[in-house]
């Protein structure tokens, strides 16, 4: 089955009007997910950006890091985007008037390159498809090139003492050297939660 479809399935069988966001995303709890939105807010807010600057949410889900930014005062322009038609049907009837689309930014181009202040990508390469190391290589690039300042995406650590099955766990130092031979500027961040990390990247050109 391709890889797009085995997401969708993954996703769509969690929806329902009475689950809670980070149940149907299959976070293990809001906290934990608060703790990733404080690392994209920390960097965000390190890069002096103006407000209104233009967030790219991939892999949105149910549109909580919008929720999340509104919540602590984060003047930013939010798009998500997310390649699960359930779950932005849903999200757009608990939070309406949110721009979203329905799109993969891995192999079409509904997005042009520096097109956006900042990408994020949250619990996309969590789900274990076989091929998890390989696709990540191949999309951390394109998520940096579609913006212009700063591109954040978070991670499942290899140092988890109880992994799950159905999830895919990465060595950052692995991403990190892959990245700086693609010629960018990458840092990780890895003080927030045990089982995760964030990498950090800045196309060659970062204007911020």
């Amino acid at each position: 089955m391709p890889r797009i479809e085995r997401i969708r399935r993954h996703y769509e069988a969690r929806v329902s009007t009475d689950r809670a966001n980070y149940d149907i995303l299959d976070w293990a709890s809001p906290q934990a997910q608060r703790c990733r939105f404080d690392v994209f807010r920390r960097v965000v807010d390190g890069c002096g950006l103006s407000p209104g600057f233009t967030v790219l949410d991939v892999g949105c889900g149910m549109t909580d890091l919008a929720t999340y930014l509104e919540e602590t005062g984060c003047k930013a322009t939010y798009v998500g985007v997310d390649i699960t038609h359930a779950l932005l049907v849903e999200a757009r009837r608990r939070t309406p008037g949110r721009r979203l689309v329905l799109a993969d930014v891995f192999e079409a181009a509904p997005f042009a390159p520096g097109s956006v202040d900042t990408c994020y990508c949250s619990g996309v390469f969590n789900l274990h498809l076989g091929n998890n190391d390989e696709f990540a290589l191949r999309a951390l690039p394109r998520l940096a090139r579609l913006c212009r300042v700063v591109a954040v995406a978070n991670f499942l650590h290899c140092r988890t003492a109880n992994p799950y099955p159905h999830c895919h766990y990465f060595d950052p130092d692995h991403l990190l050297a892959a990245m700086e031979r693609e010629g960018l500027q990458a840092d990780v961040i890895d003080d927030y939660l045990e089982n995760d990390f964030t990498i950090v990247l800045r196309p060659p050109d970062a204007v911020a």
